[in-house]
């Protein structure tokens, strides 16, 4: 019987964990090691940067997992302008509603240099499909969405985005690596902030 009971156990902590991987997956198709590590640490962050020539091209995804509703989540998300209350980097926050032209100063030991980031995009009040575009910068002309969805009462964000362009001098890996880290940073400190 307790042998059983253990199985039954089994079953049903695997079905829970994988509960929700086909949602995840479709997204962004990964294996299911790398699933249970975003289901633990709540960010999964890729940047891939290729430069040929006198062209480089970026390719970026991300996936956070807020441990909270969306509905209850969401409207402190969607002030922009907090943004330098959460995330040490982000000095300056600014949000133009009737443009909806976001406008953030960032400034890290990761950065090349102290950045002015112009981004347009909605405020995100409500689950569902929102684009962005970077309109001036390092990375001119980037376009790119995220995906904001309840998923087993947890609030997860996808976001995609992908840019060509000329050359911008920096190295492959240290674009990489400042992407990758400081979008990890930033969702780790929202996250944690918004989670009380």
């Amino acid at each position: 019987m307790s042998n059983i009971f253990r199985i039954f156990l089994t079953l049903t902590f695997s079905f829970s964990l994988y509960a929700d991987y086909d949602y995840y997956n479709k997204l962004w198709p990964m294996k299911k090691l790398t699933y249970k590590r975003l289901i633990k640490k709540g960010v999964l962050v890729d940047s891939k940067v290729e430069t040929q020539g006198k062209k480089q091209s970026f390719e970026y995804k991300a996936f956070a997992i807020h441990p909270k509703r969306c509905s209850r989540v969401l409207p402190r998300l969607a002030r922009f302008e907090n943004l330098k209350e959460m995330i040490s980097f982000i000095k300056t926050a600014n949000y133009n509603e009737k443009h909806s032209y976001l406008t953030l100063k960032a400034d890290h030991v990761l950065l090349p240099y102290p950045m002015i980031i112009n981004i347009i995009t909605k405020r995100p009040l409500k689950e569902g499909i929102y684009e962005f575009s970077f309109p001036t910068g390092l990375f001119a002309g980037l376009t790119g969405k995220y995906i904001i969805k309840e998923v087993d009462k947890k609030c997860t964000v996808f976001a995609r985005s992908h840019w060509n362009g000329p050359n911008t001098r920096l190295p492959d890996l240290v674009i990489e690596v400042f992407s990758q880290s400081l979008t990890t940073l930033a969702f780790d400190k929202i996250l944690r902030k918004t989670s009380s």
